[in-house]
């Protein structure tokens, strides 16, 4: 991907993650809203055009994987009863890692064992930042 097109997405939000809203670092990565592979299932084109194409914190990219939007929702609206089950004190290294993981992703949202997901994304109710015609 060329560094403007890359530069036309960053700024599609402002320099915030499509997802989460938070100030995207230097690692943020290009999303695919519509996954990859259900263009490439359905044969349709269009998997590369700007509204497929989403600035994303790098953990938030991550943690969505393959899904699509709605899936996406999906996850994130029970991860706070996955953080409600985290263990206070993880004694393996895996497990330690696991848990700064998942607190890391539902911090991203506003997430807590007691506040669910409020199930909107950043890029349903901000409008895109960009100047491009």
């Amino acid at each position: 991907m060329r560094k403007t097109d890359r530069e036309k997405i960053f700024n599609k939000y402002g320099g915030r993650c499509a997802y989460c809203g938070c100030v995207l670092q230097q690692d943020w990565q290009v999303d695919h809203k519509t996954p990859v592979y259900w263009f490439r299932m359905m044969n349709k084109e269009g998997v590369n055009a700007d509204e497929n194409l989403l600035p994303s914190d790098k953990k938030v990219n991550h943690y969505k994987r393959g899904s699509d939007a709605s899936l996406f929702r999906k996850t994130l609206s029970t991860l706070h009863l996955r953080v409600a089950k985290l263990p206070k004190n993880p004694y393996t290294e895996k497990g330690i890692k696991r848990k700064k993981y998942l607190l890391d992703i539902a911090d991203k949202f506003g997430i807590t064992a007691d506040k669910p997901f409020s199930g909107i994304f950043y890029f349903e109710t901000h409008s895109r930042k960009s100047n491009h015609g």
